[in-house]
């Protein structure tokens, strides 16, 4: 919700961004800790590490591609009255 309303603000100016930006550092600050530490749960140590590898391979391919994938949004500049960098957050 906090990614998709950056989409819907006007602008820096107004402080909509900047709010929607520390929200989102807010909601996702525990994310990282929480998705390694809640498997330890249940796996036993030589079957954690291999989930976590996994999850961390796949944040680097996500991080690898995700700026191909946001030229290829940032071209949709105009379509549906919004600029093309607030259809990479929508």
């Amino acid at each position: 919700i906090a990614t998709t309303m950056q989409g819907v603000v006007t602008g820096y100016g107004r402080g909509g961004l900047l709010a929607c930006r520390v929200l989102l550092r807010l909601f996702e600050g525990g994310l990282l800790p929480g998705i390694t530490i809640y498997p330890a749960m249940f796996y036993p140590k030589d079957k954690l590490q291999l989930r976590v590898l996994i999850f961390f391979v796949s944040t680097t391919l996500s991080g690898a591609f995700s700026g191909l994938l946001a030229s290829a949004i940032s071209h949709m500049d105009g379509i549906g009255g919004e600029p093309g960098w607030a259809w990479i957050f929508i």
